[in-house]
C-alpha cells in the first residue's frame, strides 16, 4: 500500500543487502515527499498504471476491481490495451487467454533478466502482481509489509489535501490494497514484516527477513554483515511524519483486539460516521496482521463490505 514504508524497506534491502532494483536512471526519482527515493523501476510502474487506466482506474481509485482476485480482474479487457508507443505487442496472460499490450512490461523484464535476483517494488503490485507471473521462469518470493491504516490515511491526506484524499478514502484504499495483496501472494513463499518493526529494529529485522528469504524461500542472498552505519544513514525517523493519535478510550474488537477510539474531524455527520466505521474495520484487520492470525486465514477471513467511495466536489468533508 502507498505511504506504508515500502520505499524505506526497498531502499534498505537494496542499499544494505545489495539486491538490484534496476539502473538508477530508469528508476522513479526522489521528490519532495520521498527524498530518499522510491526504488521503483519506472517502466514497471507505468505498465501497471496503463492497464489500470484502461479500466478508468488509478492507484487511488480501485473500487470496481475485485480485490479478492487481485490483478486478474484488471486484465479482463478483451482484445488488447495499447501501452506506451510504437509497435503493438500482445502478450497472452493467464489460462483464460486474456491479452493486452505489455511493451513497458517487456522492457522491465529485460532489465530484471540481467540479474540472478532482483527487487521489484510498486504498491500497485498489490493489485497487478498476477499480470507478471507468466514472465517469470519460477514463482517469485514476496515480502509483505504494512503500516497502521490511520497513519497511512493521514499521510495521504496531508500530501494531497482533504478534497482529494479525505481520511475515509485513505482507509478504504488501505482495506482494498491489503486484501488484494494477501490474495495475490497466496501460494508464494512470503516473508511478513511491518513498517513499525523496520523502524524499531532495522538491523535485526533486515537480518530476519534475509534469513527467511534464504532458508525458507531459497533466495540466494549474500550474508555479509549488515552495515549499521548504512542503515543509520538511510533511516531518518523524522521522515515518519504521521502517527496514529493516542486515545484514552479503546475499542474492543474480535480475538482480543484493542485499539484507540478514533473521533472523525469532518463536519458532515454522515461522512464522520462512515469514516469511523472504516477506521474500526481497518484497525481490526491491522490487529489480525499484528497477531499473525490473518496470514493463516486469508481464504476464510470475514472481510468487511467496503462501501464505494465517491468524491463529490464541494461536499462538506
Amino acid at each position: 500500500m502507498h505511504r506504508s514504508g515500502t520505499s524505506l524497506l526497498a531502499g534498505l534491502l537494496s542499499e544494505t543487502l545489495g539486491i538490484p532494483v534496476g539502473p538508477k536512471e530508469r528508476l522513479i526519482q526522489p521528490n519532495f515527499d520521498n527524498v530518499k527515493g522510491f526504488y521503483e523501476l519506472r517502466d514497471a510502474v507505468l505498465a501497471n498504471d496503463a492497464v489500470m487506466k484502461y479500466q478508468r482506474r488509478g492507484y487511488g481509485n480501485v473500487e470496481n476491481i475485485n480485490v479478492g482476485r487481485g490483478g486478474r480482474d484488471v486484465l479482463e479487457v478483451g482484445g488488447g490495451v495499447r501501452l506506451g508507443t510504437g509497435e503493438r505487442t500482445e502478450v497472452e496472460v493467464g489460462r483464460q487467454g486474456w491479452k493486452f499490450s505489455f511493451k513497458l512490461g517487456e522492457s522491465s523484464i529485460k532489465v530484471w533478466d540481467q540479474h540472478p535476483i532482483f527487487l521489484q517494488k510498486d504498491p500497485r503490485m498489490c493489485l497487478m502482481l498476477a499480470a507478471w507471473f507468466p514472465f517469470f521462469s519460477s514463482p517469485p518470493a514476496a515480502i509483505f509489509t504494512y503500516r497502521n491504516p490511520l497513519e497511512v490515511a493521514k499521510s495521504m491526506n496531508k500530501r494531497d489535501g482533504n478534497d482529494i484524499f479525505p481520511v475515509s478514502r485513505g482507509l478504504t484504499l488501505w482495506l482494498q490494497y491489503t486484501r488484494a495483496a494477501l490474495e495475490n501472494v497466496k501460494g508464494l513463499c512470503t516473508v511478513y514484516t511491518s513498517a513499525s518493526k523496520v523502524f524499531a529494529e532495522p538491523v535485526g529485522e533486515l537480518e530476519r527477513i534475509r534469513e527467511d528469504m534464504v532458508n525458507v524461500c531459497g533466495v540466494e542472498l549474500k550474508r555479509d554483515p549488515i552495515s549499521v552505519e548504512k542503515v543509520n544513514e538511510f533511516i531518518d525517523v523524522s521522515l515518519q511524519h504521521q502517527h496514529a493519535r493516542e486515545s484514552k478510550e479503546h475499542v474492543l474488537g474480535e480475538r482480543g483486539c484493542e485499539f484507540p477510539v478514533w473521533s472523525s474531524e469532518v463536519r458532515n455527520a454522515n461522512n464522520a460516521k462512515r469514516e469511523e466505521k472504516l477506521y474500526d474495520a481497518a484497525m481490526q484487520i491491522f490487529c489480525d496482521l499484528e497477531s499473525g492470525y490473518l496470514y493463516g486465514h486469508v481464504d476464510d477471513y470475514e472481510w468487511p463490505n467496503i462501501v464505494r467511495y465517491v468524491n463529490v466536489m464541494g461536499d462538506d468533508n
